[in-house]
């Protein structure tokens, strides 16, 4: 498996769980359809901000 898949799995991995952790702090009963909706919406954004942080590191040791 090359470095560039290695960090894409370390990224998804790190976003599922920061994103199950943000829902299991916000325990209030929510029906599992917002649930399922607020989970991906944090985990894509925090797949973006990852993903930014590292075109940024890219950049500037390039």
């Amino acid at each position: 498996m090359g470095i560039y898949a290695t960090i894409g799995l370390a990224l998804v991995v790190i976003s599922t769980a920061i994103s199950l952790l943000i829902l299991k702090r916000n325990a209030v009963e929510q029906p599992k359809q917002i649930k399922v909706i607020l989970f991906g919406l944090y985990f894509w954004g925090l797949i973006f901000l990852q993903l930014a942080i590292c075109a940024l590191i890219y950049y500037f040791n390039k």
